[in-house]
């Protein structure tokens, strides 16, 4: 992950960015409730399914989802990893139970095979190799783990973070924050390609908490998925 975002990362994921991050994840909290309900349907798998080992909530910007999930299972069990070392920093500040990681060079195999779960939320389509970044997270999962990611669901590439982007330009860089714009045929492809295989999906919509369907209104598809099993040795 680290090479991924590496070039334009620190001028344009900086703490304005981040900022701005937090103001959109509150406002989708407490007002519009989406992403409350994004991060309640992700808690929700995660006790019935993988309630046990510690977990990892990677690309952790603001810390939000860090919180939530040390709510539900403990700061002993709840770690970040984020590759802007500023964001660590002021997470370790401001959580200071939880263990927070700078995803450097040595990362990937410092952790290898650690993790009972790791989450990805609204990562994937900010980097510009997405099946290698999802190789990568793959190596930290036990052999029974799961990788639970999130996309946002773009009517036009990047139209979810048109803030973001209006920063962007009145910074003078013109870069489109989301790279790609994920649905989930191409993210299927992805994720299998990086060797993880599908336990189930599901639709967040805008307004609507107990729509599941692929709609005009949604927010973002969270994937569950666990590493595919090994075929003829390979």
């Amino acid at each position: 992950m680290a090479s991924e975002l590496n070039n334009n990362y620190r001028s344009i994921y900086n703490l304005p960015y981040q900022y701005t991050i937090m103001a959109k994840v509150l406002f989708g909290r407490k007002i519009m409730r989406y992403k409350q309900w994004e991060m309640d349907h992700i808690t929700d798998f995660i006790k019935t399914y993988a309630n046990g080992g510690p977990l990892l909530d990677m690309g952790c910007s603001t810390g939000h989802m860090v919180e939530v999930l040390s709510n539900h299972f403990g700061t002993d069990r709840i770690h970040g990893a984020d590759i802007h070392i500023d964001s660590v920093n002021r997470n370790k500040k401001v959580l200071k139970d939880n263990q927070f990681h700078h995803v450097h060079n040595g990362f990937y195999q410092e952790y290898k095979g650690r993790y009972n779960v790791v989450t990805l939320m609204h990562v994937l389509e900010h980097v510009d190799h997405p099946v290698q970044t999802l190789k990568k997270i793959h190596s930290l999962l036990t052999d029974d783990g799961v990788l639970v990611l999130s996309v946002p669901q773009d009517r036009i590439r990047g139209d979810s973070a048109i803030f973001e982007n209006i920063l962007n330009v009145c910074r003078g860089k013109f870069v489109n924050v989301h790279v790609r714009n994920y649905k989930y045929g191409q993210l299927q492809k992805d994720v299998n390609a990086a060797g993880l295989e599908i336990i189930s999906h599901r639709y967040i919509h805008c307004y609507w908490p107990n729509s599941n369907k692929k709609r005009m209104g949604n927010y973002s598809l969270i994937l569950y998925t666990k590493k595919a099993p090994i075929r003829n040795g390979v």
